[in-house]
């Protein structure tokens, strides 16, 4: 997986460091992800999301996440690692 600094603002491929990486795989995931997401909401709703309706889900989706302390398998049955975050 090739990765790189990115902005806060999305922007990608910054030479300087920026604190923030992001790579292929991850992109790849989050492509396939909003497809779907995209997908079924448009079978809902009868039209596609906006972008703002896409970031607000995402942000739905996200909240409490760093909380967890564990990640889902790509349909969200199971935890795929036990380990438990201290808060």
């Amino acid at each position: 997986m090739g990765s790189w600094n990115h902005g806060a603002d999305g922007s990608s491929l910054h030479t300087e460091e920026t604190g923030l990486i992001w790579g292929d795989g991850p992109a790849d995931i989050f492509d396939k992800a909003i497809a779907d997401a995209a997908r079924v909401f448009a079978e809902d709703v009868g039209r596609e999301p906006t972008e703002e309706e896409l970031m607000a889900g995402f942000r739905f989706s996200l909240n409490g996440w760093p909380l967890r302390g564990w990640l889902y398998e790509e349909d969200r049955a199971s935890p795929v690692v036990s380990e438990t975050r201290e808060t």
